[in-house]
């Protein structure tokens, strides 16, 4: 059962990213590529919770506490992180905004395939993480 919905996820996965793709191949304008980020970065959070709170119900006690902890620890380091790029990327112009928005999707990515990783139990195989 694990193994189907992994499946269904990465293949949920990748069609996020093929919409991205897709969306920024038609995007002309600055504004039409940071929509095109925001929808795949929604879809992003959206699979980050679903995993989150898959581990979650799976997990108990310290490993619980320990993994909420984590979780807070990453949305602050993500806050910062783009708080950051921000202050950078707001002399690059219109094209700092895309850049900002891809940042934004490649943080919220990265900790949805990591959660991923985790509730398989390995990542050992870089296909696994």
């Amino acid at each position: 059962m694990l193994l189907l919905v992994s499946t269904a996820t990465m293949a949920e996965d990748l069609k996020t990213d093929a919409s991205l793709d897709r969306c920024l191949d038609k995007a002309s304008t600055t504004l039409a590529m940071n929509q095109c980020y925001a929808a795949a970065t929604r879809a992003w959070d959206q699979e980050m919770n679903a995993q989150y709170n898959t581990l979650m119900t799976r997990l108990s006690g310290e490993e619980e506490t320990t993994l909420r902890r984590a979780q807070r620890a990453w949305l602050s380091y993500r806050d910062s992180w783009l708080e950051a790029s921000r202050s950078r990327l707001k002399t690059q112009g219109s094209l700092g905004s895309v850049a900002l928005s891809a940042q934004g999707l490649s943080l919220v990515r990265n900790q949805a395939l990591m959660l991923q990783s985790l509730g398989k139990g390995s990542c050992a195989n870089p296909d696994d993480c």
